[in-house]
């Protein structure tokens, strides 16, 4: 089963301290491009998330993000005793020396008393086990959206095969007329160029010639081979192991997909004949075709 490059999967989990939720795109990508976009103070789980990701995708741009909200208790900022006992005795010394009190709202009110929303997450104990969590959930969601995706390429991929084989059928069908054909014209053309000269072509030198021209335009290796390309892309296709990470079938499709290419392209040069040409005309269009798709496929 193949799988598509492109596509979304999102999930969140909620309790009464916190709401983390993930959102991750993929882009086509010939290698395995990871983007992560996550909350300040939480750069400690890039390396973990990093590490779901790469476990169950192996091509594609990922375009992750990931947000963290705190709720409930958790949304109080805290409060650095350190800064604000240095604080206190400083402006306590003052205090004495000037005249007056020290009141706790102008405490803290100084800089680094009060703590940020970046200090209060990190104090969230299983903070990045549920991160993980969440963007695994993500992860198979992902996967499932371009697994369908992925049927519904196959089929399309599929649909051209079976008109490049019908086109390869033709082809074959095509070659002994153009042998045929080629004789024909061949003895015509001698026929006008001997006509009133008392000399006369043997069918031997005819046959030899015809020989020569069949066996300069033989296209049947090419055809084989070309066959041959189209039944391993369909295997391809029709396998029923696993999609993701490790298995690559893009790359390999890709490769087919340039060795039918070299094949067609030898095929046009080698068959002088107008019907066969409009035939190998298609037959790029379905290689081109497949190109295109196969350049989407993990």
């Amino acid at each position: 089963m193949i799988r598509s490059m492109t596509g979304y999967g999102a999930a969140e989990q909620a309790d009464d301290l916190v709401r983390v939720a993930v959102e991750i795109r993929t882009l086509n990508n010939r290698f395995l491009k990871v983007n992560q976009h996550l909350p300040e103070g939480l750069g400690a789980a890039e390396v973990a998330i990093e590490r779901i990701l790469r476990d169950s995708l192996s091509r594609g741009t990922v375009n992750l993000n990931l947000a963290v909200e705190p709720r409930g208790a958790a949304v109080r900022a805290p409060i650095n005793t350190d800064i604000l006992t240095a604080y206190w005795q400083d402006l306590e010394a003052a205090a004495k020396k000037v005249g007056g009190t020290v009141s706790l709202e102008a405490l803290l009110a100084l800089p680094g008393v009060v703590g940020s929303e970046r200090v209060l997450l990190t104090g969230i104990a299983d903070l990045p086990a549920r991160v993980e969590a969440v963007v695994a959930e993500a992860v198979r969601r992902l996967n499932r959206m371009r697994d369908v995706e992925g049927q519904a390429t196959a089929k399309d991929m599929r649909s051209a095969l079976d008109e490049m084989q019908r086109r390869i059928a033709a082809i074959q069908t095509r070659v002994p007329a153009v042998v045929q054909e080629y004789r024909e014209r061949l003895r015509q053309r001698v026929a006008e160029l001997l006509a009133g000269v008392e000399v006369a072509a043997d069918d031997q030198t005819l046959a030899r010639e015809v020989a020569f021209a069949a066996e300069r335009s033989d296209i049947n290796e090419e055809l084989a081979r070309l066959a041959s390309h189209l039944s391993q892309f369909r295997e391809l296709l029709d396998d029923s192991g696993p999609a993701g990470a490790g298995r690559q079938a893009g790359r390999k499709l890709e490769f087919l997909t340039q060795e039918m290419y070299r094949e067609v392209n030898t095929i046009g040069s080698k068959a002088s004949d107008a019907e066969i040409s409009r035939l190998v005309v298609d037959i790029k269009v379905g290689v081109d075709r497949l190109r295109e798709q196969s350049q989407n496929v993990e």
